[in-house]
């Protein structure tokens, strides 16, 4: 069975670093077609084929294929010839070299294409040297070279019976070599450089590339009818494509006769031609740079992240962008056809020749040779000429990624090296250079945004339109007297420029959550405290307090941190130095030695602690599930090529462990250890990929890659349903996995796991919650005590809000190890008044609100709590995804598939959302209404500048039994809404045991 060759996963065009054979070396397995264009030269093609009858490469292995471009006399394959030769006729439609090639690439029987004009001579050696490349790559173009020689008065006997090589017959006949191609190979250093036109020296007489490339590319352009060029723009299609570029001197060629000038026709065409290219090659030098022009092939495409933002917001970012200098461009509104924006703005954007609507992973397909993408998100405050100084930051590498103040990315990205990652499965960090963005260059600062008149016009008639849509909608004095809050809030909102969006999520405690058993304290909690972030946060590398001062110490502990710009190293050259972290990560004891502690600063030996502690951390606001699809095909993929799983086994495409597009496509990712250079590494790659949401399949079950995931992220990815699992299953274990994964591996959690093996307190690594629990009916207390018991979240303590009579004096805290603040009121207050109440007693940086009669899972406040930190989200939540209807007697599931996003219409559930204490006081608390208070919060901090997310729904069912509810809707209404249903109250079926 002849094994599948693999892409070539080079670093830029650094072919030198592939190692073919030589050709003395190698046992050609290989076959190859070589395929030659003809038009009315008889006499130059006999020497052309008796030149490859002299081809040391196994005759076996290759064959001719010869396409004749409507000569007038029909030509017929030699019979003499030993080679297997074939040819094929096509019509004379005109300069038909691009068909011809095409025509041949399509008969060939072989995976490897070699094109080689009729004119041509090769050494023997020719073949040979381009095949062995091509026993290595599957994605290369090799590109021969050639002099110009005289041949008159040498016949096809005279090449078959020399018994030298071509060059020493012809010696005396040379008459020029290519200067121009000598130029660009040593202006390129051989190719090897950053240069991005090396794509220049492509020329179709003598080329190598395999047939799954070529066609993969989209073969020659058969609409170029005159002469000149179409070869040029293949090339730029191959090497936008990521096709490495490969000079190979070996395979060399004579020209048969002299270079001769282009007479006037053909002068004529090339104009032509090169007026054509400028629509086709997307380069500088080969089009005008003009402002207003537009070609066929956009030089830059530019991505607009829509789907956590309303469709007005993606609009005026998509007019920003459209208004930018850099007219060569188009924008890709991503946003798949189930968003609620997707129709309107297909109308409204669509029918502009530079705007085009479809989802996010489309795009590179959509426009896979526009040599430059662009990610911005939906609601960026762009710099005029914000193209421009992206392409600056670019500069020469492959990609330049930056994150700005909320969390969202900005990169520029070169068309190879996203094509290449996809087909090798590396990272792009792996296949070029990426460097950092400098944000806050490329966004207008607070208010500065206004500063253009299309913009404060925009913005002035937006806000006025919504005021005096809530004024319409007043029609009683208790809306007359909302809608004046509404509109005094706004203005304090404005005033005090917007709630603290900079400052730590994790707002100090007011006090420590151990055990108190005292009734409702009165006292006044403490104000929030202002921790603003800088509005340019490092681009690779995370700059958020990990809750601990840690110093890393050797190549491996350095390696667990690398993702975090707040770990600092010492340096391997110093014999001694003073320490003031907290504590110390090293190796071994002998780079542990290098560190001399100020006080008694402990160290943390890698070689002695569990091997989870040595696997890189990821930075969770970087690697996340935000934007998690649940609606997949049956596609799978694999990291690495497929030769190297079961032969039993099929994937359908490999993947780079950082492409978020192409993960969350597949169903699952099949994954072996063969794929990763060490144990440490692969649980890293896994670890970040099963961060992300995507399902991974372990096919080889090992103990030691076990120790690094943990058991239980091992245990989801050996999960033996995982490859017939259906949409529901799939996503059951995607939770399970992105649970396992943000909770163990990221930098936050690994630098509490360092603390804790150094015995170091880190209370801020983790915040305390406070769950407030109001009820009213005594018959469910018990009940609910013991959901919140089950918690696992460590850091926790319940405010008891008890609702009128009927509760015992004391309550019962047997199996409660958590403290406990119980705040009593009578039945005649408000629900809003009892919440204030038992959030002034909290002393959680954080709140949580769960329900008498709801059930959550275990890892319900985990969900939450992991949510927060990734999304930077001022409020997170669960939707209402799963609800028992105890009349009805089922429980359904509804909204499917709406998590792990920023909802436009705030769709939560009151019952399981969470925010930091701090926000609930600085937006005044909670409403003193008696019903829909929950709503009425999430107004209060949306319209203040606050943002909610709303992460999956599994862990929370909320059950509807007809009475005691303030949301007062029927069965009916819930049953409308059900994609599925099932039988009594199926907790299972919401992931909770």
């Amino acid at each position: 069975m002849t094994v599948p060759v693999p892409p070539a996963a080079v670093r830029g065009n650094d072919w030198r670093s592939l190692a073919p054979l030589l050709p003395d070396e190698l046992s050609p397995t290989v076959p190859v077609t070589v395929v030659i264009p003809y038009y009315e030269a008889p006499e130059a093609l006999a020497l052309t084929v008796a030149a490859l009858e002299r081809q040391t490469y196994p005759r076996r292995l290759f064959e001719v294929v010869i396409v004749d471009d409507g000569s007038a006399s029909r030509l017929h394959a030699p019979e003499s010839s030993p080679l297997t030769i074939r040819v094929l006729r096509q019509e004379g439609l005109g300069f038909g070299v691009a068909r011809a090639r095409n025509l041949g690439a399509h008969a060939a029987e072989h995976p490897v294409l070699v094109f080689l004009d009729c004119d041509m001579l090769p050494e023997a050696g020719w073949l040979s040297a381009h095949a062995r490349w091509h026993h290595i790559a599957s994605d290369l173009l090799t590109l021969g070279f050639r002099a110009h020689a005289r041949t008159d008065g040498i016949d096809a006997a005279t090449i078959r019976s020399h018994p030298g090589s071509l060059s020493e017959l012809l010696r005396s006949r040379v008459i020029d070599r290519p200067e121009w191609i000598e130029f660009h190979m040593a202006r390129t250093d051989e190719l090897t450089s950053s240069s991005d036109d090396l794509f220049r020296v492509v020329t179709g007489g003598n080329l190598g590339v395999s047939r799954s490339f070529f066609e993969a590319a989209g073969g020659f352009d058969e609409s170029f009818d005159r002469w000149g060029m179409e070869d040029t723009e293949f090339g730029y299609r191959g090497y936008t494509l990521g096709g490495p570029l490969v000079p190979v001197r070996e395979a060399f060629c004579w020209h048969q006769g002299g270079r001769a000038a282009p007479d006037a026709t053909k002068s004529e065409m090339l104009g032509l031609q090169r007026a054509r290219v400028s629509h086709l090659i997307a380069h500088p030098d080969f089009r005008t740079q003009a402002s207003g022009r537009s070609f066929a092939v956009p030089r830059f495409v530019v991505t607009v992240d829509s789907a956590e933002h309303r469709a007005d917001v993606v609009a005026a970012t998509v007019e920003e962008i459209l208004a930018d200098p850099v007219h060569d461009l188009i924008v890709w509104v991503g946003l798949d056809r189930d968003h609620p924006g997707y129709e309107w703005l297909r109308q409204a954007l669509d029918p502009d020749s530079r705007v085009f609507v479809g989802p996010p992973g489309d795009v590179l397909g959509r426009f896979p040779h526009s040599p430059i993408h662009i990610k911005l998100p939906a609601g960026m405050a762009c710099k005029p000429g914000i193209v421009g100084w992206l392409h600056e930051s670019l500069g020469a590498s492959a990609s330049a990624t930056g994150r700005l103040a909320d969390g969202s990315r900005v990169s520029i990205t070169r068309a190879w090296v996203l094509h290449r990652s996809r087909r090798t499965g590396r990272d792009i960090g792996d296949l070029g250079e990426v460097v950092g963005i400098d944000t806050a260059a490329l966004v207008l600062r607070s208010g500065d945004r206004r500063s253009t008149p299309m913009a404060t016009r925009r913005r002035f008639r937006s806000r006025a339109a919504r005021v005096l849509r809530e004024l319409a909608g007043v029609r009683s004095p208790r809306q007359a007297w909302a809608f004046g809050r509404w509109i005094m809030g706004a203005i304090r909102f404005r005033l005090a420029g917007g709630l603290h969006r900079g400052r730590s999520r994790l707002t100090p405690p007011r006090k420590s959550l151990q055990a108190d058993t005292t009734d409702h304290r009165a006292e006044t909690p403490d104000p929030p405290r202002a921790d603003p972030i800088p509005d340019h946060a490092g681009v690779l590398r995370a700059d958020y307090s990990l809750g601990v001062e840690i110093e890393v110490a050797g190549p491996k502990a350095r390696a667990v941190f690398a993702a975090s710009s707040r770990v600092q190293a010492t340096d391997g050259a110093e014999t001694e130095r003073v320490t003031l972290a907290d504590v110390v990560l090293a190796d071994t004891v002998g780079s542990g030695r290098r560190v001399r502690s100020a006080g008694s600063t402990p160290i943390v030996w890698l070689a002695e602690s569990a091997p989870r502690m040595a696997v890189p951390a990821l930075d969770s606001e970087q690697v996340n599930p935000i934007g998690w699809s649940r609606e997949v095909g049956d596609t799978t993929g694999a990291l690495g090529p497929a030769g190297l799983l079961p032969p039993d086994l099929r994937v359908d495409t490999v993947v780079s462990a950082k492409d978020r597009e192409a993960l969350s496509g597949l169903h699952h990712l099949e994954d072996t250890a063969g794929f990763h250079a060490d144990t440490l590494l692969r649980a890293a790659t896994l670890a970040s990929i099963a961060a992300t949401g995507a399902v991974v399949h372990v096919l080889d079950p090992d103990p030691q890659l076990e120790a690094c995931l943990g058991t239980d992220l091992h245990g989801a990815m050996t999960d033996e349903r995982i490859p017939g699992a259906d949409l529901a299953l799939r996503e059951s274990i995607s939770i399970r996995m992105r649970r396992a994964a943000l909770r163990e591996h990221s930098l936050r959690a690994r630098a509490r796991q360092v603390a804790h093996e150094a015995g170091v307190a880190n209370d801020e690594g983790l915040p305390g919650v406070s769950i407030i629990l109001p009820t009213k009916r005594p018959s469910l207390l018990r009940r609910a005590l013991e959901t919140v018991a089950s918690q696992t979240y460590p850091r926790l303590e319940l405010i008891l809000a008890l609702h009128g009579e009927g509760f015992p004096r004391e309550v019962d805290r047997t199996g409660l190890h958590l403290p406990i603040e119980v705040v009593r009121a009578p039945s005649e207050t408000v629900l809003g008044d009892l919440l204030n109440l038992a959030t002034t007693a909290a002393a959680g940086e954080l709140v949580t609100k769960m329900d008498d009669d709801d059930h959550y899972a275990m890892e319900h406040v985990w969900d939450l709590v992991l949510a927060r930190e990734f999304s930077r989200a001022d409020l997170v939540a669960k939707g209402a995804e799963f609800v028992h209807l105890a009349g009805s007697g089922v429980t359904i599931h509804r909204h499917v598939g709406g998590g792990e996003n920023y909802p436009g219409n705030y769709a939560v559930a009151g019952g399981a959302m969470m925010l930091a204490r701090g926000d609930v006081l600085e937006v005044g608390g909670w409403r003193q209404v008696p019903a829909a208070v929950d709503q009425a919060l999430v107004t209060d901090l949306t319209s203040r500048g606050g943002r909610v997310f709303r992460t999956h729904g599994h862990g929370y069912v909320l059950v509807r039994h007809g009475e005691g509810h303030t949301w007062d809707a029927p069965d009916s209404y819930f049953l409308r809404e059900a994609k599925e249903s099932r039988p009594g109250c199926d907790l299972a079926f919401a992931g909770i045991e």
